[in-house]
């Protein structure tokens, strides 16, 4: 007998099993998404079908990210897949180890009731991603001794998270912070968000920051909320230090009672205070004293580069002298399009240096975030062609049937040379819809919008990087 023949079982029992991550679909193998996460193991994903998820083991979802990192998503994104809090509690309660491995993206939370603090979700201590999503229609009432509410999020004790790409809208704050609220500490990213139409009986009717809080609030709209408190209908600080870059701020609105409050745009209070740069805060209401900024007028601010309306002079008396009072020339306020006309005085007159501002690679809207060598002030980049002028629909292309409820035609009228083109439907808010790289030798370009919901959005064609061509269009 040979004796080495039992070498080899024994080498094999000794190789370890590599576990792999996994994905974990819902509803079809768990039937709640609590029941995923429990049999989840680090790192793997929750793929959440098409649906509303309610009730008992989809709402107060929680795990401990000290034994694994999870990614939460949905399928088809945020507008097919929603958790309904049929106002029972909250969607996620993230305070157990989560970072940025930690992802929730692409999901609806609406009708979520967080009692005191994050209505929607509640971050304490933990850094999670939260993007894609939209947060609607949630409620805290808030705590003065541990929270200050946050309608949809509550950010609090030293979290840091990464909050980006969402739709965070009619959110109600008790307390503070009727979109967002920072506290004790926190940091952490919002950025390319749209938040709008939130409301509190607090401060910060968008966004409240309180207590050392210094979060980097960028390239985001903050628009149409509203602050029943002292003071911020869109942004509130209370010693706290948060860098502001290149939102536009407007149509907010704060009072005091029945009274106008202070600081329609952004209110500013107790050191430290923030840097604010490259904003655009504009038509926000409060009292005559201060309608856009409310801030310590014997203290020196670091605002600079940006377009403020009708302020105290004070604002435009800052060093270096780089703040303007300029209709900025959006496209139409009125239906929620805050990009940039042609010839707003916004353009290439944000700071010359972006060191330290950590642009993203696009905007709101998809386009190039430095254009032409300087950036825009505010959250749109004008991204207009250096050598073809803004093509409107007396050139180049037609748009037909206008209003469609299916197929639309793109037609070339002039026999134009083009490399390849680009064409993108963005909604009126900014979000990318559609987008297709197309034949550009063709005359005639079918665009298939049968799939979109009906509204007003906008068909903008691109050619190396330029818009070329840019018109409203209509889905029946």
């Amino acid at each position: 007998m040979r004796p080495y023949r039992y070498v080899i079982p024994v080498v094999l029992f000794l190789i370890p099993i590599i576990a792999y991550p996994a994905i974990k679909h819902v509803p079809v193998e768990y039937p709640t998404i609590q029941a995923a996460v429990d049999a989840a193991g680090d790192g793997d994903t929750i793929l959440i079908a098409d649906g509303v998820y309610s009730g008992p083991g989809n709402i107060g979802i929680q795990w401990d990210a000290t034994q694994k990192h999870l990614v939460i998503v949905s399928e088809n994104g945020r507008d097919h897949c929603i958790i309904d809090c049929m106002e029972e509690g909250r969607g996620f309660l993230l305070n157990i180890g989560q970072d940025h491995r930690d992802v929730i993206d692409g999901l609806t939370i609406t009708n979520g009731n967080g009692v005191n603090a994050g209505g929607a979700i509640l971050i304490d201590s933990t850094s999670p991603r939260i993007i894609n999503c939209m947060l609607m229609n949630n409620t805290a009432f808030g705590d003065m001794d541990l929270y200050y509410g946050g309608g949809a999020i509550m950010v609090s004790y030293n979290a840091c998270p990464f909050i980006q790409g969402n739709f965070i809208r009619g959110n109600y704050s008790g307390q503070g912070g009727g979109g967002i609220s920072f506290s004790k500490g926190a940091s952490g990213v919002v950025e390319n968000n749209i938040i709008d139409s939130n409301e509190t009986h607090g401060d910060g009717g968008g966004i409240g920051l309180y207590y050392n809080s210094n979060p980097l609030i960028s390239y985001n709209i903050i628009i149409n909320n509203f602050s029943w408190g002292n003071s911020g209908g869109g942004i509130s600080t209370y010693i706290s230090n948060p860098s502001i870059i290149n939102n536009t701020i407007a149509y907010n609105s704060t009072y005091i009672q029945y009274d106008p409050g202070l600081g329609g745009g952004i209110a500013i209070e107790g050191e430290p205070f923030p840097v604010i740069r490259n904003c655009i805060i504009w038509n926000n209401n409060s009292d005559f004293y201060a309608m856009n900024i409310q801030f310590p007028r014997q203290k020196w601010m670091d605002i600079s580069y940006c377009n403020v309306e009708e302020d105290l002079d004070h604002i435009f008396d800052l060093e270096p002298h780089t703040n303007i009072d300029s209709i900025p020339g959006f496209i139409d306020p009125e239906s929620g399009d805050f990009s940039l006309s042609w010839n707003s005085p916004c353009i290439n007159m944000g700071t010359p240096d972006t060191t330290g501002l950590y642009l993203p690679s696009q905007d709101l809207a998809g386009n190039q975030r430095i254009f032409e060598g300087r950036v825009d002030i505010g959250a749109y980049e004008y991204s207009r062609p250096s050598s073809i002028p803004f093509i409107t629909e007396e050139a180049y292309f037609i748009v037909y049937p206008n209003p469609s409820v299916g197929i639309m035609i793109l037609e070339c009228r002039e026999d134009q040379k083009h490399d390849e083109l680009i064409v993108q439907i963005c909604t009126n808010r900014g979000e990318i819809v559609y987008v297709e790289n197309v034949n550009a030798a063709k005359a005639v370009i079918p665009i298939n919008i049968s799939k979109l919901a009906e509204g007003i959005y906008f068909l903008t064609v691109l050619s190396s990087r330029h818009v070329i061509y840019r018109q409203k269009i209509i889905k029946n």
